[in-house]
């Protein structure tokens, strides 16, 4: 029997242990609310005290002071004292107050307390999620950064990634587009392979999960570097669900990963019960996004103005050339005299103008809403604990039409059968859909993106026609006079539709056994399950350019991912005196299926079915893979004194990935940490806390293919007596060495704490070597290829990461402050056998190059280095053999080899999309019961390559610009800001200023205000015997930017997964503003 129905069997399975799950937690919850319904007499009594600062002795009004478990609570008065009646069964007192650690106090016999909150400070002795364990915060000598849940939940994000952005040094989180659900580009430390991944490796709960990006096939009527962002897989987890998150960026933190810690691991704890009564959270937000750094587009008078500029002057030109004859009836002002030539004519729309101004981008960009729900209940007893949480978010976009739902469920369940055995599960199930609309790709791709048609249609245009259906029949593409086609990009939005829908269904179950008081033994099963599936369709009514009658095309996707994981490991942890040793060792398996199918079907009679099987199918494939992996790892952590710290881990791991000879990878790392602050020569009047550490490591990468080393068969058509049979034929060159690429790391850094921890952080700098890199090789031509995939290369990534802590005042009104920065160096050493660059095609064909002692995959070009004034300029630079005819206001160009030439030798690097330096700020406030947070986040030293500057910056005017254009160079004495050339609408035959250049390349660097919060918690005097906790809060996120980019977004990256072709923009869907109300509310 053929086991294809497993995975519906297992989910089955799984549905059930889910029901039974809820079952026992139901009981769990009505053993701890049970009730008698016999008449008792409740006995009272009334507890007083004062609430002070601990560091100052301050006063603290407005302290929330809740008996545990209850709503029965008070606020402290302007003196810090409270008053607060009780029942005699009552067991504890909470504090709690912003920017304090929340204190429990036992009641006992008491009735008077004298409470001293501390700040909340770095606790060294906070335990810290590392790779298959927690340490101490202390004793950590790897490079480790944190965020926790407040803060996570402080600024309303729809992906946990965009809670990371701006906030961890070395952690840069970029948002290359706006479309809701889409995936953020994530990297730490730097771009450190070409051809496999630079995702750093996502584990939940202790489970490594896949992104899956392989289950979304491309859209096949569309090209390659033009394929819309992949929806984000990840989006399926509720930020709302998470606890905490650890980035482990060093190899010694991530060589526990082995094979897949090259990119650096993030480590998701989610949220677990508590022992005690049910606690039941609500939270809600509800906002309004609109566009956000909208670009500056020409207006109708402006383009007009432009457009006659542009073609008087390729005409002019053409004239001192002897390519046109002069007319002595020639008018500036219309085509009277000129030759019937396209680009010589001035389009009849703009010398007979009816005052039509249309604003495109602000009819194809609206106001959008976006709403979150989140419940959760949670308690336990003393052996068991529970947590049920169930979220709800749908998210318009600004683009009409497209939208994010998720819908999420989530089950943690722990349970303790006595002293010696434990068990536990997590359980993650969610649903999204996403409406997606075609916003990312140029105005010619197919489908052709809705902004980039937007911006290149001149605002002449009107949108309707008079009947009040969509002009497609008298648009930009019927202008004449030189224009270039687009379709309208109203009837883009109305006609083209695609639908995609994940179900996902992940967690874990596991089970403790205390073999001896030091000597754990854990097994752990964990399980991925994951269904996607796409139609897209683009109806009959739509007309493609200068198309008169429809070509519709439909495609539809279905696929689905299986993966499982069993870990068993054994911990040991010992004191002798002063030596602490922690001991792990482990065993660990883990293999993924994967299933895809699509179908294409056109010639559509209507677009009354949209779904394939209501046109005539005409294509398709379908695809089955797998990978493997099986791992045994252990690590030591060693501590003398409390003062001198080693950690040593080692791993090995065996891939299914790799070639049959070179499989197998050892990953091992060490390192150090000296507590110096606990020597006496250090003032522990100044340092609460200071640590030197080094480490060494190795890490992998096997982000590649499945079958990369595998030759594979393909379909091929074979001549046999005058016809054609068809066959198979190798399709992939087989390598049995293929191996992964392995990255050494040396880090150096020191974590200090200052003041009685008032001030903390930590500096880092870090040396990285990635060797084996794999490329697409030139292979000899009898081996039957061109190339093959090979382990040639090397590259390396250096830098510093600092970030710092203040609590600058801490009293009634409190202030304190995180700051990081980081900064990277990304260099190529080796490539290929003998070292020669890699010119890539992005977009727009080669604009991208990869060479020894550069970034991964910079810029290419000509180098403007200024606009001839006047002829003799012309004349005394040197000659320019791409510019058939160069005239004043024309681009002069660099002669970079210095030959009296300006050639193709000339090309050189022009920027990088890699940022000299990233950095976030982030100050809170808090005043009694009110809050307030903003957090302004920036890069520094980022280059985008602006593609759109090929059709709206060109000077041709053959469409309609960027308002930045309004500033050209006219004549000398009329230079405008010496950036932008004169227009000609044929620059190619004159002064071939759209050259790949400096031009097209834009600073992206930016300072943005990346949110703002003010909230207020309510005081127990109002709340008492209703609530236990409520907050209710504004938001801004995207709030203001500083940019010197043209288009919208100084993030943008149309192809983001390559590493050889960064940074275009091309059309991108641009990013929001939202303003949010919120309200978080606890029972």
């Amino acid at each position: 029997m053929k086991p294809k129905n497993n995975h519906l069997h297992l989910s089955s399975t799984i549905l059930g242990a889910l029901i039974l799950m809820f079952s026992w937690g139901s009981e769990l919850l009505n053993a701890t609310t049970s009730s008698t319904s016999l008449d008792v007499t409740v006995v009272e009594k009334t507890l007083t005290g004062s609430v002070v600062d601990a560091s100052t002795g301050e006063s603290l009004p407005t302290v929330n002071v809740v008996v545990q478990g209850t709503t029965i609570g008070t606020s402290t008065d302007f003196e810090g004292r409270f008053e607060l009646v009780v029942p005699d069964d009552a067991q504890t007192l909470v504090f709690s107050y912003v920017g304090y650690v929340t204190q429990e106090v036992e009641i006992g016999s008491q009735t008077t307390f004298d409470i001293a909150l501390q700040p909340d400070f770095v606790a060294l002795e906070d335990l810290v999620v590392v790779g298959y364990g927690t340490q101490q915060r202390a004793e950590i000598t790897g490079s480790v950064s944190s965020i926790n849940t407040e803060e996570i939940e402080a600024v309303p994000v729809s992906s946990f990634e965009n809670a990371l952005q701006g906030r961890l040094a070395g952690v840069n989180v970029a948002e290359s587009t706006g479309e809701p659900g889409a995936t953020p580009q994530i990297t730490v430390r730097g771009t450190g392979s070409i051809s496999a991944g630079n995702d750093p490796l996502i584990v939940i709960d202790g489970v490594p999960v896949s992104k899956n990006l392989n289950l979304q096939p491309a859209l096949t009527s569309q090209r390659a570097s033009f394929q819309p962002p992949k929806v984000n897989p990840l989006a399926t987890i509720n930020p709302r669900d998470i606890a905490s998150i650890e980035v482990l960026k060093d190899a010694s933190a991530a060589a526990i990963y082995g094979s897949r810690g090259s990119n650096g691991v993030i480590l998701i704890t989610t949220k677990k019960g508590q022992s005690g009564r049910p606690r039941v959270s609500f939270s809600t937000y509800a906002g309004v996004s609109d566009a956000f750094n909208v670009p500056d587009m020409m207006n109708a008078e402006e383009v007009i103005a432009y457009t006659k500029d542009a073609r008087n002057n390729n005409y002019l030109d053409d004239i001192a050339l002897g390519r046109a004859p002069d007319n002595p009836l020639y008018n500036p002002d219309n085509n009277a005299g000129r030759p019937n030539v396209s680009n010589y004519l001035i389009p009849e729309k703009y010398v007979n103008w009816d005052g039509t101004d249309t604003d495109w981008l602000d009819l194809v960009l609206s106001s959008a809403t976006i709403q979150n729900y989140d419940v959760s209940v949670s308690g336990g007893t003393e052996n068991s604990n529970y947590l049920f949480s169930a979220g709800y978010l749908t998210q318009e976009g600004i683009i009409d039409g497209s939208k994010f739902d998720r819908y999420t469920i989530k089950v943690n369940l722990g349970h303790s059968l006595n002293d010696k055995v434990d068990f536990g599960l997590s359980l993650n199930a969610a649903l999204t859909r996403h409406d997606r609309m075609p916003a990312n790709a140029p105005y010619f791709g197919n489908p052709p993106g809705i902004i980039y048609s937007a911006m290149v249609h001149s605002p002449v245009i009107k949108p309707y026609n008079a009947d009040g259906t969509i002009n497609q029949l008298d648009n930009q593409s019927y202008l004449g006079g030189g224009t270039t086609s687009a379709s309208n990009p109203l009837a883009i939005m109305k006609y083209i539709s695609e639908d995609i829908q994940t179900n996902r269904m992940f967690g874990s179950v596991f089970g403790e056994y205390d073999v001896l008081p030091n000597l754990t033994f854990k097994s752990l099963v964990g399980f991925d399950v994951e269904n996607y599936q796409q139609n897209y369709y683009r109806g009959n009514e739509f007309l493609y350019r200068t198309q008169t009658s429809g070509n519709p095309y439909g495609q539809a996707s279905a696929a689905d991912a299986f993966n499982w994981l069993w870990e068993n490991t054994l911990n040991y942890a010992e004191d002798f005196g002063k030596h602490s040793v922690n001991v792990i060792a482990g065993y660990t398996a883990q293999k993924q299926e994967d299933n895809s199918t699509y179908l294409i079907a056109q010639s559509y009679p209507d677009d009354q079915v949209t779904t394939v099987n209501g046109g005539l199918l005409t294509g398709g494939s379908q695809s089955k893979e797998e990978w493997s992996l099986v791992s045994a790892l252990a690590r030591v952590n060693y501590a003398y004194d409390s003062k001198y710290l080693l950690t040593a881990t080692i791993r090995s791991d065996k891939s299914s990935r790799f070639g049959a000879d070179n499989q197998t990878g050892v990953f091992p790392s060490v390192s150090v940490g000296w507590r110096l602050s606990e020597e006496d020569f250090i003032s522990s009047e100044l340092f609460s806390e200071l640590k030197a550490r080094a480490s060494y490591g190795v890490t992998g990468n096997f982000f590649i293919p499945n079958y990369g080393a595998i030759g594979l068969l393909g379909e091929a058509n074979y001549p046999t007596g005058g016809n054609e049979e068809s066959g198979t034929a190798p399709a992939t060159f087989s390598n049995s060495e293929l191996t992964w690429e392995t990255t050494y790391q040396t880090n150096v850094g020191l974590d200090f704490a200052l003041l009685s921890d008032r001030i903390y952080g930590s500096l880092d700098t870090y040396w990285s070597t990635t060797q084996d890199l794999l490329l697409f090789v030139t292979v000899p031509a009898a081996t039957g290829f061109s190339t093959a995939l090979q382990n040639i290369g090397e590259v390396q990534n250096n830098g510093f990461e600092f970030s710092l802590t203040s609590r600058n005042l801490v009293g009634e009104f409190t202030w304190s402050t995180d700051f990081n920065i980081a900064a990277n160096r990304n260099e190529v050493t080796k490539l290929g056998p003998e070292g020669d660059p890699i010119l890539s095609s992005g977009g727009a064909g080669q604009r991208h190059i990869t060479m020894i002692g550069e970034e991964l995959g910079s810029y290419y070009g000509y180098v403007v280095e200024g606009i001839y004034q006047n002829a003799a300029d012309i004349a005394n630079s040197p000659t320019d053999a791409l510019a058939p005819a160069p005239q004043p206001g024309d681009f002069k160009f660099k002669d970079v080899n210095g030959d009296g030439r300006i050639t193709p030798d000339d090309r050189t690097i022009t920027g990088s999309y890699h940022p000299d330096y990233t950095y976030g700020i982030t100050n809170r406030f808090s005043y009694k019961n009110f809050d307030m947070s903003i957090f302004i986040q920036g890069v520094e030293g980022r280059e985008i390559l602006n593609l759109t500057a090929r059709h709206m910056k060109n000077g041709e005017a053959n469409f309609n610009s960027y308002a930045a254009l309004n500033d050209r160079w006219i004549s000398e004495s009329n230079p405008g800001g010496g950036v932008h050339p004169r227009a000609d609408r044929a620059t190619a035959r004159h002064g071939n200023n759209n050259r790949p250049s400096s031009y097209q390349v834009e600073d992206g660097s930016y300072v943005k205000i990346k949110s703002l919060t003010v909230g207020y918690e309510l005081p127990m005097s109002i709340i008492q015997d209703k609530l236990s906790r409520a907050r209710v809060y504004v938001s801004a996120n995207n709030l203001a930017i500083w940019t010197d980019y043209l288009g919208f977004n100084p993030e943008v990256s149309l192809q983001p997964g390559s590493s050889l072709t960064p940074g275009e923009d091309y059309g991108a869907y641009p990013l929001s503003r939202t303003i949010q109300l919120g309200l978080d509310i606890s029972f």
